[in-house]
């Protein structure tokens, strides 16, 4: 299957949704319950400190830039521990994807269909993700940035129309709330804000086409997502109170039917459940893939198309057994969902970086100590084409010398007309002429084998430059001592016409 790719604008657009998801519904009601009027204050402080959760996901995906986090796992921890710890976090996934279809069916059911069985919406709900998931990342990205401007306008919409009906005192007074409790919601924030952006590892980086951007994105798109619940938060307490905000189950929808405007806009709390629908979708959606496509990565599937369908079957069932009610679903996401979160969505990131900055310190000692070897070669290497270099420039004076020779044609010469004179020359002289002239023809014979060897070795003279300058000192002896070699030859070469010039004077 092809490697899918999204731009980093359309990453941010996923952080900024998916950091909002059913906090949109669930978080003003279970931090206002605890913290009273100060519930915008620890949501403030809970959105800060998630930068440092999404500072820890940013770290462990340049740690791994081509790799989803299903795959880092495996890479990391081995082929065992890897699927053991894969295996618990995709518990988490589907179970929570499950759950997320059960507060679909649960808000429908409760605010807009009562009479219609839960079932239904989230059967709908999980066709159009599976659709989705089939369609791949890009489709869904691009599904995303159309809907992004549409979710703007509508929050737009209802901050400005919900505005007039503001009660300041309400909020008073500030910092009433005990550490404990703030202590409390600000757990209880960041679990459902920010532990869920682990899911965008499965395609950050590797699935992004500009690192730097997205990295930045991750960041602006979980401070949008706080910007959006902090306001929905701080509405529900200056518009509802903080009782009535805490003992609803979806404050925020309850905070949009009492828009009215001049009497004539009103009852459009439905169109407000659009934004918190796309909200829903987006995270739904990722948790859905995850589950599919980690659960292909560990059965080696080239494809994990074939998995949607038994997948989204078995999601839909456990959306109806995950919570038999509105208030096991409470107890769970207040006391069990932030410690289960927290091990798979925290500490499993925190092992695998320490794994992969232990493992990076390793390759990088390793190349160092390889580095030093290699210099230590080629120190060496080095030494000996120095020596070479220096036998090899000693080698062109003798084969210029043995030219020399050959191009000095006497000696030849003189052998012919001693062989054609008669026997009345001395032997000694015959004899003598022979002696040099095989003595040469030796000395012609054992100098080609310097050539050879000097050809070979000429490209060890053009990559040791530096060594020839180092070596000139020497070479220049030597050159003298070769010029005086081949002088002594020329001395050589030229006695032989006096003898040749003794014979003619023995004939007359």
């Amino acid at each position: 299957m092809e490697k899918e790719v999204i731009s980093s604008r359309q990453f941010t657009i996923i952080t900024f949704l998916l950091s909002i998801g059913t906090a949109i519904l669930i978080i003003p009601s279970s931090i206002a319950s605890s913290s009273k009027q100060d519930a915008w204050i620890a949501a403030s402080i809970g959105v800060v400190l998630s930068l440092l959760v999404v500072k820890l996901f940013v770290t462990l995906g340049d740690q791994t830039p081509t790799l989803n986090f299903i795959e880092a796992n495996e890479k990391l921890l081995g082929r065992f521990f890897g699927k053991i710890t894969v295996v618990c976090f995709l518990s988490l996934t589907l179970f929570a994807g499950g759950e997320l279809l059960y507060f679909i069916g649960a808000f429908m059911k409760t605010e807009v269909m009562p009479e219609t069985p839960t079932m239904a919406f989230a059967l709908l709900f999980i066709i159009i993700i599976m659709y989705a998931t089939y369609l791949g990342i890009e489709n869904f990205a691009r599904s995303a940035e159309i809907l992004f401007p549409m979710f703007v306008l509508i929050f737009i919409f209802f901050v400005v129309s919900i505005t007039p009906q503001i009660k300041f005192e309400n909020i008073q007074p500030i910092m009433e709330a005990s550490k404990t409790s703030i202590l409390y919601s600000i757990i209880r924030f960041i679990s459902v804000f920010s532990f869920s952006l682990v899911m965008l590892l499965m395609i950050y980086p590797a699935s992004v086409n500009v690192q730097q951007s997205s990295k930045k994105g991750f960041f602006i798109g979980m401070l949008l997502g706080g910007f959006v619940l902090v306001t929905l938060i701080i509405l529900s307490i200056l518009v509802l109170g903080p009782a009535n905000t805490a003992s609803r189950t979806f404050p925020s929808y309850a905070l949009a039917q009492r828009i009215s405007i001049g009497n004539f806009l009103q009852r459009i709390e439905i169109i407000m459940a659009f934004m918190w629908i796309v909200s829903i979708f987006i995270r739904t959606f990722m948790y859905f893939y995850t589950t599919v496509v980690g659960i292909a990565q560990i059965m080696k599937l080239k494809d994990h198309r074939p998995l949607i369908l038994p997948m989204g079957i078995i999601m839909v069932g456990l959306s109806q057994i995950v919570h038999p009610d509105i208030v096991h679903s409470n107890i769970y996401n207040d006391e069990i969902w932030p410690i289960y979160a927290f091990v798979c969505t925290i500490l499993l990131p925190i092992l695998l970086l320490i794994v992969a900055v232990i493992r990076n310190r390793k390759s990088l000692g390793n190349s160092t100590e390889m580095g030093h070897a290699d210099s230590n070669e080629g120190q060496m290497t080095d030494a000996s084409n120095a020596v070479s270099n220096q036998v090899n420039q000693t080698k062109p004076n003798n084969t210029d010398s043995h030219q020399d020779n050959q191009a000095i044609p006497d000696n030849t010469d003189s052998h012919q007309e001693n062989q054609a004179k008669p026997a009345t020359m001395d032997s000694n002289q015959d004899n003598q002429t022979n002696d040099a002239n095989t003595d040469s023809t030796q000395d012609n014979q054992a100098k080609p084998d310097n050539t050879v060897s000097n050809q070979e070795k000429t490209d060890n003279l053009a990559s040791t430059q530096d060594n020839q300058d180092k070596s000139a000192t020497s070479n220049s002896s030597q050159v003298i001592q070769s010029e005086a070699g081949n002088a002594t030859s020329k001395q050589d070469d030229q006695a032989a016409p006096d003898k040749t010039s003794s014979d003619k004077k023995n004939l007359e």
